[in-house]
């Protein structure tokens, strides 16, 4: 996958030595003798291939195969840590739960006792073109940090409160950027995320997640596996995932429509953030709307054209 654009390097020095604090994100906590046979059975990416060098983007999702939850999940100490947005983590907790019960395993919402931070650093060579489907982690004294396949070299920073001085640095050398700032970080980087109104509405292959390492293909089951491994191997997808724009800073909610000339739903919004002057999205479109006008469906204004940036 290739995450070289025209808007993306023309955004590369005015991201480099930011620090963004992810107050949208929390943190998911699973732990105990059974956590990788819940965890192997419920997600979809492979847990036995997390260490302490090794994190993974994944998701949860129901029989059918559609998205409860997608994560950023990494082994560390006790346990495994799965970086969410706030929004979802009730609900992603919940349904865990329902299988938990089995197995010998605790599932805690833990997002008040870690400071989450994105920063991006200067980089004399931006990864344009992963070689790996792992993040790559480096582990500090009291924290960890998960490296992004992004052009604009890109990390999570997962900090314990009480050593939230490990931070110092990175904010002493960084400008502040808001989680806008982050969110065209991580849509750039083709990331989708889950929010409460797409909750068990998308499918993995839709929107991109086994192109950015978030499916494995070869770890056996877990729940909606039949689904998503079926349309791996047998379907032809009409449907993929698309970086667009639309002039102006807008607020465009996740799983707003989008539409053709005629009316006519072709596909939905994934994720988006304003950005310099520019509203940027990661949607989810019918290969059969690829050469047409598509608007963005908006109940405050007229339909948004869009522009892609990618196919």
């Amino acid at each position: 996958m290739n995450l070289t654009n025209k808007h993306a390097l023309e955004h590369i020095n005015s991201l480099q030595n930011i620090a963004c604090e992810l107050s949208h994100y929390g943190v998911v906590k699973v732990s105990g003798d059974d956590a990788v046979k819940l965890l192997q059975g419920q997600t979809s990416c492979d847990i036995h291939k997390l260490d302490s060098a090794n994190a993974s983007l994944g998701a949860m999702c129901n029989v059918q195969g559609r998205i409860h939850a997608i994560f950023y999940i990494v082994h560390w100490r006790d346990g495994y840590f799965l970086i969410m947005p706030h929004e979802v983590i009730e609900h992603f907790i919940s349904r865990l739960s329902m299988y938990a019960v089995f197995f010998k395993a605790e599932i805690t919402n833990v997002s008040e006792e870690f400071q989450l931070w994105g920063s991006c650093k200067k980089s004399e060579t931006p990864e344009d073109s992963p070689e790996s489907s792992m993040l790559a982690v480096t582990t500090q004294d009291n924290g960890l940090e998960l490296h992004l396949h992004s052009l604009f070299n890109a990390s999570i920073h997962l900090i314990p409160t009480q050593h939230v001085n490990q931070l110092d640095n990175l904010l002493s050398e960084s400008t502040l950027a808001d989680h806008k700032s982050w969110d065209y970080v991580e849509i750039q980087a083709r990331i989708p995320m889950i929010y409460q109104n797409t909750i068990e509405q998308l499918l993995p292959h839709f929107i991109g997640l086994d192109m950015v390492g978030g499916i494995s293909f070869d770890k056996g089951c877990y729940t909606g596996q039949e689904i998503i491994a079926r349309m791996h191997y047998r379907g032809k997808l009409k449907t993929h995932a698309c970086l667009a724009w639309t002039t102006g800073e807008k607020t465009i909610q996740p799983n707003s429509k989008l539409i053709n000339q005629d009316n006519k739903t072709v596909g939905e919004v994934v994720r988006s953030a304003p950005y310099a002057g520019k509203t940027y999205c990661l949607i989810s479109l019918a290969d059969k709307a690829l050469d047409q006008p598509v608007f963005i469906e908006h109940s405050q204004a007229d339909h948004l054209p869009i522009e892609l940036i990618s196919q």
